[in-house]
């Protein structure tokens, strides 16, 4: 991935060539170019990225500087990426009264991901005190009663019906809305917001790191000084990338969909109801090395804006197509097997990303979430659980934890990576899920139900369990003795599951899952000592 501005954008008429159902259902938008060139532009960066993982650019210098330019301001923290890295600002700088800058590519404050969360979670935000509950509350586009998880079962072996569980990514936010009122509070203080600023290059200094900035309309170069770089780039962060030497991700979920208006609304598996979320559906078994996989979530009511997402679960070195346009091609194709459309259907906003996750096989291969000065959030981080596929839920639970050692860290001047590393939202019983998550990937030689039948097994496993288990497995926080419970249930239900592990972990795999799995329990039981 490169830093530097995509070249050859491809011409509306090349768009509709190649992605004509894309550029058909995505007419409704005045700024339709503008955002096909943006999935455009993400999706030339994971390419870069995915054609040669190893190749890294060299964003970040040691005890050098530019020669050609000067600093223009300083700061005590600098910013790249205005989402994620914008609520933990918000907080560095109401909270701590710390002076910082955020900058992004784009627009600080604008997302192209809607969020999905609880309210029990969403008061880590009041706790943190950033955002008071009448506010966060402006921000709630909706609530659902209950929300479900379905994995198709026609070909499977094992049918079961729709997993209910309450408290889960039940409240819709308006991400923007969130974003809005987080950059108002920020320019209230002694800090500053710059939008369409890329970044360039990192200098890190003993005592401080400059950040060298492009504009992206004039091409100028600008430079600051701070005393803290915060990376909040996302998935195809270049300095995650460099800091990890190439690995920084291990496995990827490409994800498309819309906000739209006009579905038909009912209690029909097809119609939309604006009580219940659909947190995971399949709709049919895996082909072309994927299982896709559903996701709807109403927001507005009153606005009848309704959100369904497309994604499947993979690894970076699969051999599936994980182009973000041609997943659009299939989001629209198969969107009317998944909810009815009415004919006053169209699209108010399309939504994309390529969400991030990670397994630790070894115990030197731990993720670099930090490096002198230098500190990863949000996606670049990606230490998020991947059956919720966001790292929101995941920023926001641990926001309190990440700013609180942050000013711990600027306070005592302890900037270098071994402190830095440990503020992160890693938790060992994450990497339990992340080869949890494996079985919801087909394996080459796999019978395209296999995913499917997994999968109803595990849900059939966490029916039979107390209602909290299933709550905590898509919240990041279940125990071991809680994820045990799921293991051997789901083995009496599918006797061939660890066989199954096997085939798709591999030995060495399966070796450093249940490495990660006694890693968990230990910290389990030390945390309670």
């Amino acid at each position: 991935m490169s830093v530097s501005s995509s070249p050859n954008v491809p011409s509306l008429a090349d768009f509709r060539r190649r992605y004509p159902l894309t550029v058909e259902n995505l007419a409704s938008l005045s700024n339709r170019e503008a955002w096909l060139n943006r999935v455009w532009e993400i999706e030339q960066r994971w390419q870069s990225f995915q054609e040669n993982p190893q190749k890294t650019d060299e964003v970040v210098f040691y005890d050098s500087a530019p020669k050609d330019l000067t600093v223009e301001a300083e700061f005590e923290i600098v910013y790249a990426g205005g989402t994620l890295g914008l609520l933990h600002a918000a907080v560095m700088a109401t909270k701590f009264n710390r002076r910082v800058l955020v900058f992004d590519q784009h627009t600080v404050g604008k997302t192209h991901r809607d969020w999905n969360i609880s309210d029990e979670e969403l008061q880590e935000f009041v706790k943190a005190e950033l955002f008071t509950k009448e506010e966060i509350e402006t921000a709630v586009a909706n609530r659902y009663q209950t929300g479900f998880v379905k994995f198709y079962d026609a070909n499977s072996s094992i049918k079961t019906p729709p997993l209910f569980m309450d408290n889960v990514l039940d409240v819709a936010i308006e991400a923007d809305k969130l974003l809005e009122i987080a950059a108002k509070k920020l320019k209230k203080t002694d800090s500053k917001i710059i939008n369409n600023l890329r970044l360039a290059r990192v200098f890190v200094q003993k005592d401080k790191v400059l950040v060298e900035c492009e504009d992206v309309k004039s091409g100028k170069r600008r430079l600051f000084d701070a005393k803290l770089f915060v990376d909040s780039t996302g998935t195809n962060s270049p300095v995650s990338r460099q800091i990890n030497a190439g690995k920084s991700i291990t496995h990827v979920c490409p994800t498309v969909g819309t906000v739209a208006k006009g579905f038909t609304r009912g209690s029909d598996d097809k119609e939309i109801d604006f009580s219940v979320g659909e947190i995971l559906v399949s709709t049919e078994d895996a082909s072309d090395n994927r299982q896709l996989i559903w996701e709807g979530f109403a927001g507005n009511q009153k606005k009848d804006e309704y959100t369904t997402y497309l994604f499947f679960y993979d690894s970076v070195e699969s051999k599936a197509d994980k182009s973000l346009l041609r997943l659009f091609e299939d989001y629209f194709e198969k969107l009317p097997s998944y909810k009815k459309k009415n004919g006053a259907w169209r699209v108010v906003k399309p939504v994309f990303g390529y969400i991030p996750s990670i397994h630790h096989h070894g115990w030197d291969s731990v993720k670099k979430t930090a490096a002198n000065r230098i500190l990863l959030v949000g996606d670049a981080a990606g230490l998020s659980s991947p059956l919720t596929f966001c790292g929101f839920g995941s920023h926001v639970r641990n926001l309190r934890k990440l700013t609180a050692k942050t000013e711990n860290a600027l306070q005592a001047n302890l900037l270098g990576e071994n402190f830095l590393s440990k503020i992160n939202a890693y938790e060992p019983r994450v990497a339990q899920m992340s080869s949890l998550a494996e079985f919801m990937r087909p394996t080459e030689k796999g019978k395209p139900s296999t995913v499917n039948e997994t999968m109803n097994a595990v849900m059939a496993a966490l029916s039979s369990l107390d209602v909290t288990v299933r709550r905590e497995m898509f919240q990041d926080r279940i125990s071991f003795a809680s994820f045990k419970k799921v293991l051997m249930k789901t083995a009496k239900i599918h006797p061939s599951v660890f066989k199954k592990m096997f085939s798709q972990l591999g030995t060495k795999g399966t070796f450093w899952w249940i490495a990660n799995i006694a890693e968990a329990a230990l910290h389990e039981r030390n945390a309670k000592t």
